[in-house]
């Protein structure tokens, strides 16, 4: 039972030949660029300024959250190390 270990693993090196790139582990996205962006989040406007605001608002959200999703694009396609 002892050699079982020592055979698989002689087993998996016979997996890899020498035109295979090696598995690299998927990069680290930190955790901040993962939650949710809010856009407005008050009461139903009733006013033009109102609505401007929120307006205003949802823009600046949508431009955080497509920040955050080329941030990570940038991360996930680094050149990965040979």
């Amino acid at each position: 039972m002892r050699l079982y270990p020592l055979c698989c693993l002689l087993l998996l090196t016979g997996c890899f030949g020498r035109d295979s790139e090696p598995i690299h582990p998927p990069q680290r996205v930190p955790t901040d660029l993962l939650q949710p962006v809010p856009g407005y989040t008050g009461p139903v406007p009733q006013t033009e300024g109102q609505l401007s605001d929120a307006l205003i608002a949802e823009r600046r959200g949508r431009q955080a959250a497509n920040a955050k999703l080329s941030t990570i694009g940038e991360i996930l396609n680094e050149e990965k190390p040979r």
